[in-house]
């Protein structure tokens, strides 16, 4: 990234420019893309960067002081030897099954260079156009993403900013929430969050509006921020980021709940979830959900929620009991029991109604297969 914030790389990339990340998701279908490389640590010790994915700066080694030196051929690269070494390097980007492959794996992990994020790019573009479409919101835009060299730090500016007041200083919340949003894990648990929140979300049409407007995605990268002091014994400060986030987005999240990434919160509104609740990765919740607990009982006492659920519009899970992965929570059920996996889930109180197939978070389609009949969480058997 050069010093005007705007970010230089391989003109095959172009494409970003014009059609943002969604024109890049087929991407690693090609083959010549597939063949991502690790790249030998060069003579002063320090390891090479890799580059966009198939670009010939993949090829080309970094020395201690980011210069980069003579380009070395692909036999001398060697190849990732597992899959968590490449999640533990680059950018992390989110992409769904093509239609032909719904039942394989949604997930994959690109192997980009840092100084090169293709969402960040993706939202200035989109701001830079629409400074020119709108001047009234020039300023606004200017302060909020281009003024900014990266993501983290847009997103500091815009949580710092949406939950400051007169006493809580914005200026003051600004350097904290960045130094937490900087860490690894969180970055890129908040890149996949703001990915699929467009993937999943038709009402969203660009990184840009999920940025800037959409209180689910602003309500969810609080919380990591307060989760982070929470685990790290600032239990005060996380509690006030709840408290705010409460008041100005209408989700309260405490600060030890467990989140995992890929996470959409769909309009946020009315949004509960206790101390010891934990959300697994690729999920996603819609208004009005509650995971709370069942009484004054403490301790461990609040829902686990696997992967790849959907949590439907005002559905509420209490107590200690698991969601199995891959399930759907029908909108307004109240679900006091553990749910198997890949199942539909239903009614007050709630019982099995059908099976899922695929990734219901991820494909938000709230239907079912209605079967003959099924047994309920008791073993007894009953008919539809």
């Amino acid at each position: 990234m050069n010093g005007n914030g705007s970010s230089s790389f391989d003109p095959d990339y172009d494409e970003y420019n014009k059609g943002g990340w969604e024109m890049f998701k087929k991407k690693p279908q090609d083959s010549s893309r597939s063949q991502r490389k690790l790249e030998p640590t060069n003579t002063n010790g320090a390891a090479g960067s890799a580059g966009p994915l198939g670009s010939p700066s993949a090829q080309s080694e970094r020395t201690s002081n980011g210069a980069t030196s003579s380009s070395i051929s692909p036999s001398q690269a060697s190849p990732l030897s597992s899959m968590d070494e490449w999640q533990n390097k680059g950018f992390p980007f989110y992409q769904t099954p093509d239609d032909s492959n719904k039942d394989e794996a949604a997930w994959d992990w690109g192997y980009i260079d840092h100084e090169y994020n293709p969402v960040w790019t993706s939202i200035r573009t989109q701001a830079e156009e629409q400074s020119r479409k709108e001047p009234l919101l020039s300023s606004y835009l200017y302060s909020s993403v281009l003024s900014h060299q990266t993501f983290e730090k847009a997103l500091a500016n815009v949580l710092a900013n949406g939950i400051g007041d007169a006493t809580l200083l914005s200026t003051q919340l600004y350097p904290a929430f960045l130094s937490i949003l900087q860490k690894d894990k969180i970055r890129k648990a908040i890149l996949l969050d703001i990915q699929v929140t467009k993937d999943r979300d038709p009402a969203c049409t660009s990184y840009l509006e999920a940025l800037l407007n959409y209180k689910g995605f602003h309500a969810l990268q609080l919380h990591r921020i307060a989760h982070d002091l929470h685990t790290n014994g600032r239990q005060v400060m996380a509690q006030m980021l709840q408290s705010r986030s409460s008041e100005v987005y209408g989700v309260d999240i405490h600060p030890g709940a467990e989140f995992g990434k890929g996470i959409l919160i769909d309009h946020g509104t009315g949004v509960v979830v206790g101390e010891t609740a934990v959300v697994g990765d690729n999920t996603s919740l819609l208004q009005g959900v509650t995971l709370g607990g069942t009484g004054k009982a403490t301790g461990d006492r609040h829902p686990k929620i696997g992967s790849n659920v959907l949590l439907g519009a005002g559905s509420t899970v209490l107590g200690n009991i698991s969601v199995g992965e891959g399930s759907m929570i029908a909108a307004g059920s109240v679900v006091l029991k553990d749910v198997p996996d890949r199942t539909l889930i239903a009614g007050i109180p709630a019982r099995i109604v059908g099976t899922t197939r695929g990734r219901p978070s991820t494909e938000m389609t709230q239907n079912f297969e209605q079967q003959d009949s099924f047994e309920d969480f008791e073993g007894i058997e009953y008919f539809l």
